[in-house]
C-alpha cells in the first residue's frame, strides 16, 4: 500500500473533523494536468537495515521510507531530461514516488473502499460554498463561481480521488507501479556494511512480488549511507562512504542526519519523550511529515489487521475504530473541510481526538483505543534534525534523479528503442511479428493458474476460472509497454504515444484485452498532453478503454482508473461538454459512491460548459443525490437533492418536486433535523399527480414525523398552530351571511346601486314629513358588513382537499379578533380574545359554542374530505358587544394530531387611479369581513312567494313580498331601489286579494296627473300602521318578530334572463347614531319568453286636419300558443282613437284572436279629444279641460331650458298637472279599466323609462337629476297605447300559468307623437344674457350646452304648416247641357306650432305648369288631365300659433275623366327667433316650400238625359 505524498503541515497540531489543514502553496497552484503526471510519475522501492531505521527512529520516523517520503514531491529546480530525438528538454514540476520494496502489492479492495467511503462521509460542505449564491438560474454561474477551483467546491471528491490512487499496487499490464529504482538504505555504524547491503537486495532471493515474473527485478540500485551525528563521527563515516563509492561508483549517497545534539537523553528510549534542545528554537524545522505518518499508521493498522485470515471481535472492533481515526484525519492536500458532522455517523469525537497522534509502535498493538478518552502526547517528528540535514534530505533526492534515476531511464529508453521498437516498425517488423505470433513454438507468455488470474479488482466471481495471458518481462511486448511508460515519465508524449499505439495492436492480436486497454488509455492521455488541436476521436480511445476493462476483463478498477484520469485531462483542457459523457459511462450499480461522486462531477461540468446547462446539471445533481442515498452518504445526498431544488422550483413539475422533497424530506430526518424535514414533507400534501398509494404515503410519513418532532421537543404543539398546506380554502369563497340568510355578496353593480340611491333617495321629505338626511355611507360602509349585538351571523367558505386520499379536519373554529368602538368603548367592558376554551359550553342539538367576552364562536366537531372532495363549512359568530369584529382565518386540527392555522387572504378590487397604480397591481383593503357591530336594530328579512321562474313577454303575475323583522328593534321607513323598476308594481296590503285586469264600464277615462318625471327606481313600501297613544300623530312601523305582506306584481317589460337586485333600506324607530339605514341586498332571477310582437304606425287622414289613421301590426311568435285580444287603450292628453267602422261580431272575433306565427293587422282613428261626442260615458270628475292659467308642457320645457342657459340656480319649479284621456276600446263585452292598480303603475313606470332613455340621447349634456324641473312628462300631441291579451289554455311546454284558467297581459308601444316635431328649446333672448359661467363652470361649457340646445341633431327642421284639400270623391254633371263643370275645392291651412307666427302664400297650380316636386309613382306613370283653376288662384295670410284658416278655390273641367287636384305650392316664411307675445325681429327668417306628394282624384262622370241625379 502507497499513500501519495504530503505537504507540510503545523507541527504536532491536534487535528480534527472541524480543523483547516494547512496546504502548501506548491500544492495549490497544481493543475490537473500536474496530478496526472504526479500519480504517473516514477516509482522508488525503499529498503533500510535496522539500524538505518534506529537512526531515524531517534526523530520518531518509523522507518527510512517515512522520512524521505515527502521529499518526492518538493524536488526543487528544472529537471533536464533527453528526448527520443537526443535533445535536453526542461522539466518542470518532476516528481517520484517512494514505496516500501515489500508494500508494493495491491491491498484488500473492500477495506479500502470502506475506508475512502468513510473519509468521503467525514467531509462536510466547504466553507467556501458560503460565498457563493445557490445555482437557481444561469445568471448564478458567473466568473465569481468559475473562478473557483472545482476541488475546492468538492472536496470529498479530491479525496476520494486522491485516496483511490494511493492504494493501487503493480499490475501485470503497465509498468507505471513497477519499480524504477531501489534505493538501499544502511547506517555508518552497521559493522558489516557490504554484507547488509547484500543482504537487503538480493537478486537471487527477490521479493515476493518478483516471483510473478511480469516485474522486472534488475533495476537501479542506489545505495545510502546514513550518518548518525548521535553514535559515530563524521570521519568514520566518511571512511566507510569512501569505500562505497569504490564499488558502488556513483550510486551511492551520504546522508547526515541527527545534526542537533543530545541534551537530555531520552528514558528508556521512549518515542514520546521529547528531549529539550537549547538550540531548537533557533534551527526549528517545518513539520512535513505529522499528516503523512499519522495517516500512515491508521492504514497500517487496518490492512494488518485485514491481512490475518481470521479476525477476532476485538480486532474487527479496534479496525472500526482505526476508520473512525481516519474519517477525522484532516489530510494537507484535501481542501478545507467545515465544522458541519454527521448526526447518523458513529464517530466519537472524543475517541478521534484520542486517536489522532498515534506513536511509532502500532506494530505491537491495534488496541491503542484501549487508551480511552486520554489523549497521547504530542509527538514531535524531526525533533534532532538542523535546517542542514533538511538541505541534505533534498540534495540527496535532486542528485539520485539527476544522476542516477533520469539517466538510468534515458539508457533504457535508447536501448529498448533500438533493439526492441525499431525492429518491430515497418513492414519487416510487422511481418516478423506475424510470422512469430503464427508459428513461433515458444511461449512469450505466461498463463497463470485460477488463483493468480484473478485480480484483486475483478467484481464477477464467476470468470476466476479464465485464463488471463501476462507478458513476462522481458518479451518484447513488455519491453514496448515499459517502453512507452518510460517515455511517458520523462514527459517525451509523442514518442510514447507512437509506442502504445504500436504494441497495442499485439495486445489485439494475443486478445491480451488488460494489456490492450492500457495502451488505449495511455494513448487517449498522450494525445490529451500533447495535442493543442484536441480532435473529436480522442474520447473513442478512453470509451473502448473503459469498455474493455468492464466488459471483456471485469476490471471496473482499471475502469474508474481510466475515468478519473480522463476528466482530469478534459479539466486541464477546459472541455467540460465531453465530461459529463465519460462520468456516466462509469455510473453502473458495482459501486453507489464511484457512482454518485461522479454524477456529481458530471452535474458540475454541466455548469462549466461555454453555455450552462442548469437543469441538466439539476438532473444529474438528483441522480447523485438517490446514489449518495444508496451508500448511506446521506450529508452528500441531502446537499444534491437541495442545490437540484433550487433549479426546479417553480416550474410546475409536480413529479420532480415530489421526489425532491421527499428524499429531502427524509435525509432531514435520519440527519436528525426534524424541523427542516417536516418543512419539505409539508410541500408533498398537496395536489399532484401521484398516486393515491404514494399520497397516502406521504401523509403517513408526515404525521410520524411530526409525532416524534412533538416528543422529542417534549411541547404543546396546539398553542403553536402552524400553516399546512391542506386543506385548501378559496379565500373568495369566504363570506359572511347574515341571519336572514340573504345573498350579501358585494360587486360593482351593488356598489352603483347604493351609490345612485345615496343620490336620489335622499330628496324630499320622509314618512313623518322631516327632510331626509343624506348619510355619507348607506349602511356605514359600502364594502362592510354591518350587524348587531345578539344577531349571529355566519362565515361560510369552501373547503378543498386537493390530494386523492382521504384527509379528517377536526375542531374547526374561527379566528376572530374585537376591537372594542371608541364611541360606546367602556374601560369595564374591554374584552380580548382568549384563545382558552370555557368549561361552559352551549351543546343544543348538535351546536358547540365556545365562549368568549365579547363574542362565542362554534366550534365543528369535524369534517371528512375524501379524494379531490370540496365542501362548503358554514360556523356562526355571535357578537355580544358593539365595537368591530374582524374574522382573521381558521383554526383546525389535520388527522387528530397537527394543529394548523388558515389566514383568510382576500382583497378588494384593482385600484387604477393613479398611473402608480395603473402601472402595477395595487388592490384596494378589502373589508368585507371585518364586521361593525352596532347597538340592538332590527333586521329585515324578505322572501318572495310564487315568484315565476319563466314569464311571457307581457305577462302580468301577482306575487307577495313576505317582510319579517328579525331584529330587536321597531322598523321603519321602508324603501327598495330596483334594477328593473319598469317590470314591478307594488300595492298595499290590502290588495292582496285584488284582480290585475279588473273589469269596468267606462270606455273613456280621464285622469289629473302630475307631468313631472319622477324616480321610478326607488319606491316606499307600505308597513303597517303603529297603534300610538297620541291619536293625532300616525306612524308606520314593524314590530320586533312581526310579519307582513306586500302584493307585488311583476310583468314581462323586456325579453331575456333578467337579473332583478332590490336594494332595501330602512332604519330603526330609535336613533341609532352609529347606523341610521341598513340596508339589505337581494336578488332574484327570471326568463322572459317572446309572445306578441307589435308595431304602431300613422299617417295624416283626408278627412280633416285634426284626424290621422292608426294602423296596428300584432304578430304572434309562439309557435303553440293562441292569443286573445281583449282591449286596445289609449292615453293621451289630447287624442282619442275610434275604430274605423262598425265590424260584425264574426270580424271581431277573427281580428281578435291570433293563432301561433299568425300576423294581423287593426286600424283606427285617431281624433282630437275635444270632439268627443257629449253622449259617450265620461268620468265627469276629472272631464274639465286644463286651466286656462296653465302654460303648455313645450312652453314649460322652453322656458327651463333658458331660464337653465342664463344660468339661473333656481329651477325647482314643476310642470303643471295634466289631464290625461284614457280610451278603451274592447274587443268583446269586457271592459278594463286602466286608472287603477297595478296598471296605473306600469303604464307610468313604461312612460318615465321611456321618456329618461329617450331625454339621454337627445340632451346628453344636461344632467338626468334637473330632468324633473326641466322637461314634462307628457306632451300635449303625445299618444301611448295599450293592447291587452289573454291565453286560455296552457300547453306542455309552456311557462307556470299565474291562474288555473287564464294568463293574462298586456304590451305598451309608448311616444307616439302626431304633432310638428320642432326642437324644445326656443329660447330668444339669449344672446342679451350676462356673459357668466354657468353651474359655476367655465364660459366654454356654457358654449357647448347652448349648441347642443340650439343645434340639436335629433329635431328634424319641418314646416309648422298643415295643409290639407277637401271636395267631393265624384261629381255629376251634363256636359251636353253645359260644357264646362265648376267644382268648388276646399283647403284647410294650420299652424301647428305652439308659439310661432307664420307667413305664407298659397299658389294653385295648373296641370300643365311643370312640377318639381312629384315624386310619387303614380304621377310619374299616368299623364294628367287638364283642368284649369278659376278665380284668384294666389293666397296669402298670416296665421297664428294654432290657429286654422280654410280656403275655397274653383276648379273648372271640360269634359269627364278622373283628375288630381291635388296641384298646389305653399310658400312659408317665419322669423325662427320671433315668437308671439315678442316684439324682436332680426334676420333670422325661415322659409319652406311646399308641395304635395300624393294625388287627390276627383272623378267627373257625365250625365246625359234622364240618368241625371
Amino acid at each position: 500500500m502507497e499513500s501519495l505524498s504530503r505537504s507540510n503541515s503545523t507541527s504536532g497540531s491536534t487535528l480534527s473533523r472541524s480543523t483547516t489543514p494547512t496546504i502548501q502553496q506548491q500544492s495549490n497552484s497544481r493543475t490537473p494536468k500536474d496530478f496526472v503526471t504526479r500519480v504517473l510519475s516514477p516509482r522508488i522501492a525503499v529498503i533500510s537495515s535496522q539500524d538505518a531505521d534506529q537512526v531515524c527512529q531517534a526523530n520518531n520516523f518509523p522507518d527510512f521510507l517515512s522520512l524521505i517520503k515527502p521529499f518526492g514531491e518538493l524536488i526543487e529546480g528544472r529537471v533536464n531530461v533527453e528526448d527520443s530525438q537526443g535533445l535536453k528538454n526542461p522539466v518542470e514540476n518532476f516528481t517520484v514516488r517512494f514505496a516500501h520494496l515489500m508494500s508494493l502489492e495491491q491491498p484488500d479492495v473492500q477495506l479500502t473502499s470502506q475506508i475512502i467511503a468513510e473519509k468521503v462521509k467525514s467531509i462536510g460542505k466547504p466553507n467556501i460554498l458560503n460565498d457563493l449564491p445557490p445555482i437557481s438560474k444561469k445568471s448564478d454561474v458567473n466568473e465569481k463561481y468559475l473562478a473557483v477551483n472545482q476541488d475546492d467546491i468538492t472536496p470529498w471528491y479530491a479525496e476520494y480521488r486522491r485516496l483511490f490512487f494511493a492504494f493501487i499496487g503493480v499490475s501485470e499490464h503497465d509498468t507505471f507501479d513497477h519499480p524504477v529504482a531501489c534505493i538501499i538504505a544502511v547506517s555508518s555504524s552497521n559493522s558489516d556494511i557490504d554484507n547488509t547491503l547484500h543482504q537487503l537486495y538480493n537478486t537471487t532471493l527477490p521479493a515476493p512480488i518478483f516471483e510473478k515474473g511480469f516485474m522486472d527485478p534488475n533495476i537501479l540500485k542506489y545505495y545510502v549511507l546514513l550518518h548518525d551525528s548521535h553514535k559515530v563521527t563524521l570521519e568514520h563515516s566518511q571512511e566507510v562512504f569512501e569505500k562505497m563509492k569504490r564499488t558502488y561508483k556513483l550510486d551511492c549517497h551520504l546522508l547526515k542526519l541527527n545534526s542537533i545534539p543530545l541534551t537530555v537523553p531520552s528514558e528508556k528510549n521512549d518515542p514520546f519523550s521529547a528531549p529539550t534542545s537549547p538550540v531548537k528554537s533557533s534551527n526549528s524545522v517545518a513539520d512535513i511529515w505529522t499528516s503523512y505518518i499519522n495517516e500512515s499508521n491508521i492504514l497500517q493498522a487496518l490492512l494488518a489487521t485485514s491481512s490475518s485470515p481470521q479476525s477476532t471481535s476485538s480486532e474487527h472492533h479496534s479496525r472500526q475504530n482505526s476508520l473512525t481515526s481516519l474519517s477525522s484525519y484532516s489530510l494537507p492536500l484535501s481542501p478545507t473541510m467545515s465544522t458541519l458532522s454527521s448526526p447518523t455517523s458513529s464517530f466519537n469525537e472524543e475517541m478521534i481526538f484520542g486517536k489522532e497522534n498515534i506513536g511509532v509502535d502500532l506494530q505491537s498493538a491495534i488496541g491503542f483505543n484501549l487508551v480511552g478518552n486520554i489523549p497521547p502526547p504530542t509527538v514531535i517528528y524531526g525533533q534532532y534534525l538542523s535546517e542542514g540535514d533538511i538541505v541534505g534530505v533534498h540534495t540527496f533526492i535532486g542528485e539520485f534523479v539527476r544522476k542516477s534515476l533520469i539517466p538510468y531511464m534515458e539508457r533504457n529508453i535508447r536501448q529498448w528503442n533500438e533493439q526492441v521498437a525499431s525492429s518491430r516498425r515497418g513492414i519487416t517488423g510487422r511481418l516478423f511479428s506475424a510470422g512469430r505470433r503464427y508459428f513461433s513454438t515458444g511461449s512469450k507468455s505466461i498463463t497463470m493458474n485460477s488463483q493468480s488470474a484473478q485480480s484483486p479488482y475483478v467484481s464477477n466471481t464467476h470468470n476466476n476460472n479464465l485464463a488471463t495471458p501476462i507478458y513476462a518481462y522481458n518479451t518484447p511486448e513488455a519491453q514496448m509497454r515499459k517502453l512507452a511508460d518510460y517515455a511517458f515519465m520523462l514527459r517525451d508524449y509523442k514518442f510514447a504515444h507512437s509506442v502504445y499505439d504500436t504494441v497495442k495492436k499485439d495486445f489485439s492480436a494475443d486478445k491480451a484485452w488488460k494489456c490492450y486497454a492500457g495502451a488505449q488509455e495511455m494513448i487517449g492521455i498522450c494525445l490529451l498532453m500533447a495535442s493543442t488541436n484536441i480532435g473529436k476521436d480522442i474520447d473513442h480511445y478512453f470509451e473502448q478503454s473503459v469498455n474493455t476493462y468492464l466488459n471483456r476483463t471485469k476490471a471496473p478498477f482499471y475502469a474508474t482508473k481510466t475515468t478519473l484520469l480522463y476528466y482530469e485531462m478534459l479539466k486541464f483542457r477546459n472541455l467540460y461538454k465531453d465530461a459529463p459523457a465519460a462520468l456516466v459511462r462509469m455510473t453502473s450499480d458495482d459501486s453507489d459512491l464511484r457512482s454518485a461522486l461522479f454524477l456529481e462531477q458530471a452535474a458540475l461540468a454541466f455548469l462549466r460548459c461555454p453555455r450552462p446547462m442548469i437543469r441538466k446539471y439539476a438532473f444529474h445533481m438528483i441522480m447523485a443525490g438517490h446514489r449518495y442515498g444508496k451508500c448511506n452518504q446521506r450529508e452528500h445526498a441531502y446537499r444534491c437533492y437541495l442545490a437540484a431544488s433550487k433549479i426546479f422550483e417553480n416550474h410546475s413539475w409536480s413529479l420532480v418536486e415530489d421526489h425532491i422533497h421527499f428524499a429531502l424530506g427524509r435525509q432531514s430526518f435520519h440527519l436528525g433535523d426534524l424541523d427542516t424535514s417536516l418543512k419539505f414533507f409539508l410541500k408533498l400534501l398537496r395536489a399532484s399527480r401521484q398516486p393515491a398509494t404514494q399520497q397516502s404515503a406521504y401523509l403517513k410519513e408526515f404525521l410520524y414525523i411530526y409525532k416524534q418532532y412533538s416528543l422529542k421537543n417534549d411541547k404543546d404543539f396546539n398553542l403553536e398552530p402552524q400553516e399546512l398546506p391542506i386543506p385548501i380554502i378559496d379565500s373568495s369563497s369566504v363570506k359572511v351571511v347574515l341571519s336572514n340568510f340573504q345573498s350579501n355578496d358585494y360587486d360593482e353593480i351593488w356598489g352603483i346601486m347604493e351609490k345612485e340611491f345615496l343620490e336620489e333617495g335622499f330628496i324630499g321629505l320622509d314618512i313623518y314629513g322631516k327632510p331626509r338626511k343624506k348619510p355619507s355611507l348607506l349602511g356605514s360602509d359600502l364594502h362592510r358588513t354591518v350587524c348587531a349585538v345578539g344577531e349571529p351571523f355566519f362565515v361560510q367558505f369552501n373547503v378543498h382537499n386537493p390530494m386523492n386520499i382521504q384527509i379528517n379536519i377536526n375542531d374547526l373554529i374561527l379566528e376572530c379578533e374585537y376591537i372594542p368602538s371608541e364611541v360606546y368603548h367602556d374601560s369595564s367592558s374591554s374584552c380580548e380574545e382568549s384563545n382558552e376554551e370555557l368549561t361552559q359550553k352551549n351543546e343544543n342539538t348538535t351546536i358547540k359554542l365556545i365562549k368568549f367576552e365579547a363574542f362565542d364562536l362554534e366550534m365543528l366537531p369535524e369534517v371528512c374530505l375524501q379524494g379531490l372532495e370540496k365542501k362548503t363549512v358554514s360556523l356562526r359568530v355571535l357578537p355580544k358587544k358593539q365595537g368591530t369584529l374582524k374574522v382573521i382565518g381558521l383554526q383546525y386540527t389535520l388527522n387528530s394530531l397537527v394543529h394548523g392555522i388558515k389566514k383568510f387572504l382576500r382583497h378588494g378590487k384593482r385600484l387604477n387611479d393613479t398611473k402608480e397604480q395603473r402601472m402595477s397591481v395595487v388592490y384596494a383593503t378589502d373589508r368585507s369581513l371585518d364586521l361593525l357591530v352596532t347597538s340592538p336594530m332590527p333586521l329585515l328579512e324578505v322572501a318572495f312567494h310564487s315568484f315565476p321562474e319563466l314569464l311571457f313577454s307581457g305577462e302580468v303575475i301577482q306575487v307577495v313580498l313576505e317582510i319579517n323583522n328579525k331584529g330587536q328593534k321597531g322598523l321603519t321607513d321602508l324603501r327598495v331601489k330596483m334594477s328593473h323598476p319598469s317590470f314591478f308594481c307594488i300595492g298595499d296590503a290590502e290588495m292582496l286579494e285584488q284582480k290585475i285586469y279588473e273589469s269596468g264600464s267606462l270606455t273613456t277615462e280621464k285622469v289629473k296627473i302630475k307631468n313631472s318625471i319622477f324616480n321610478s327606481n326607488i319606491k316606499n313600501i307600505p308597513l303597517p300602521q303603529k297603534e300610538c297613544i297620541n291619536s293625532d300623530s300616525t306612524s308606520f312601523s314593524l314590530a320586533p318578530g312581526r310579519t307582513t305582506l306586500i302584493p307585488i306584481w311583476i310583468r314581462g317589460d323586456r325579453i331575456g334572463k333578467h337579473i332583478f337586485r332590490f336594494l332595501f333600506t330602512y332604519e330603526s324607530e330609535d336613533n341609532n347614531m352609529a347606523m341610521k339605514y341598513r340596508s339589505l341586498r337581494y336578488f332574484k332571477t327570471t326568463q322572459v319568453l317572446p309572445s306578441l310582437k307589435i308595431n304602431a304606425f300613422t299617417r295624416p287622414s283626408t278627412r280633416g286636419l285634426n284626424e290621422f289613421i292608426l294602423g296596428v301590426e300584432i304578430e304572434n311568435l309562439q309557435s303553440d300558443e293562441k292569443f286573445h285580444l281583449v282591449q286596445l287603450s289609449s292615453i293621451s292628453p289630447s287624442w282619442i282613437i275610434t275604430p274605423i267602422n262598425n265590424e260584425s261580431s264574426e270580424d271581431a272575433d277573427s281580428k281578435s284572436s291570433i293563432t301561433p306565427r299568425q300576423t294581423i293587422f287593426i286600424y283606427y282613428r285617431i281624433n282630437r279629444a275635444e270632439k268627443i261626442s257629449t253622449n259617450d260615458n265620461v268620468n265627469g270628475t276629472n272631464s274639465k279641460s286644463n286651466n286656462t292659467t296653465d302654460i303648455t308642457p313645450e312652453a314649460f320645457t322652453s322656458n327651463a331650458l333658458e331660464r337653465l342657459l342664463i344660468g339661473e340656480k333656481n329651477l325647482q319649479s314643476e310642470p303643471s298637472p295634466i289631464d290625461l284621456t284614457i280610451t278603451n276600446i274592447p274587443f268583446r263585452d269586457r271592459t278594463i279599466n286602466n286608472s287603477a292598480k297595478p296598471l296605473e303603475g306600469f303604464s307610468m313606470n313604461s312612460r318615465v323609462q321611456w321618456r329618461s332613455n329617450t331625454l339621454i340621447n337627445q340632451f346628453p349634456f344636461i344632467s338626468s337629476n334637473k330632468y324633473q324641473n326641466i322637461f314634462t312628462l307628457y306632451n300635449t300631441n303625445d299618444v301611448d297605447l295599450a293592447l291587452y291579451w289573454s291565453i286560455s289554455s296552457v300547453s306542455s311546454g309552456a311557462p307556470p300559468v299565474s291562474t288555473p284558467l287564464q294568463r293574462q297581459g298586456h304590451h305598451y308601444i309608448v311616444g307616439i307623437n302626431l304633432g310638428v316635431q320642432q326642437n324644445p328649446f326656443q329660447g330668444l333672448s339669449i344672446s342679451s344674457a350676462p356673459n357668466k359661467a354657468l353651474f359655476e363652470k367655465t364660459i366654454r361649457e356654457r358654449a357647448l350646452l347652448l349648441n347642443n340646445l340650439s343645434k340639436n341633431k335629433n329635431f328634424k327642421d319641418d314646416s309648422p304648416l298643415k295643409l290639407v284639400i277637401q271636395c267631393m270623391d265624384i261629381y255629376e254633371h251634363d256636359f251636353e247641357l253645359q260644357s264646362f263643370c265648376i267644382v268648388p275645392i276646399t283647403i284647410s291651412i294650420k299652424n301647428c306650432s305652439w308659439n310661432k307666427k307664420i307667413g305664407f302664400t298659397l299658389e294653385m297650380i295648373s296641370p300643365d305648369q311643370h312640377e318639381t316636386n312629384r315624386s310619387n309613382s303614380f304621377h310619374k306613370t299616368i299623364t294628367p288631365m287638364i283642368f284649369h283653376w278659376m278665380g284668384s288662384t294666389l293666397k296669402y295670410a298670416t296665421l297664428s300659433a294654432n290657429e286654422e284658416q280654410t280656403f275655397v278655390f274653383k276648379a273648372c273641367f271640360i269634359r269627364s275623366g278622373v283628375y288630381d287636384i291635388n296641384r298646389w305650392r305653399l310658400t312659408v316664411k317665419y322669423d325662427q327667433n320671433a315668437s308671439e307675445g315678442r316684439n324682436e325681429s332680426g334676420g333670422g327668417m325661415k322659409g319652406y316650400v311646399q308641395m304635395p306628394n300624393t294625388p287627390h282624384l276627383l272623378t267627373i262622370i257625365n250625365v246625359i238625359g234622364s240618368n241625371r241625379k
